[in-house]
């Protein structure tokens, strides 16, 4: 995320919009009881994943509790405590790292890095905007940039990651033997 505060009620607002335009009252009145981000405190969590299933949804992704339920299952290195405790520590670290998060905004403290930047963003992407990437683009400074567009959304394909990352930044990045 470029600007994780603008970006959540960006997001907050296309949730909103689309439970409406889907008579989804239940999760219209949810909203805006909640109101716009940023959330802290009490319950924050809960309040993000909201607007964020809607999000979701939208992109054809799993919700986040299906998320939390399932990842853990399938990491092989996981015993039986850590699938109970997956959840409970992905709620509670967010809690404490996102309000940190809050004046992120890479336009203003990135404007300029002394290095090659690739952007990998998904077209579809409505959890991280894609606009907002763009525009940081625009923006940055950097000896090298590029702005690599998937077809995806937040969650793109192992394949498609791959193609763009073997396919394309690698060809450039490699060094010479």
């Amino acid at each position: 995320m470029v600007n994780t505060t603008e970006n959540d009620r960006m997001g907050y607002e296309i949730a909103l919009r689309t439970a409406t335009e889907k008579g989804d009252s239940g999760t219209v009145n949810t909203l805006s009881r909640n109101g716009p981000p940023p959330y802290e405190g009490e319950g924050m969590a809960i309040k993000y994943a909201v607007y964020n299933n809607v999000l979701f949804d939208i992109m054809g992704s799993p919700s986040l509790e299906m998320v939390l339920l399932l990842v853990p299952q399938f990491a092989r290195e996981y015993g039986l405590v850590d699938k109970v405790n997956f959840g409970r520590g992905l709620v509670e670290s967010f809690t404490v790292v996102y309000p940190q998060l809050r004046d992120l905004d890479f336009t203003t403290q990135a404007a300029r890095l002394d290095l090659p930047v690739y952007f990998l963003v998904g077209r579809q992407d409505i959890n991280a905007m894609a606009t907002l990437v763009e525009r940081y683009y625009n923006v940055l400074q950097a000896p090298h940039k590029e702005l690599i567009w998937l077809e995806s959304g937040h969650g793109a394909s192992q394949e498609e990651l791959l193609d763009a990352m073997v396919n394309h930044v690698l060809t450039q990045t490699k060094p010479a033997q």
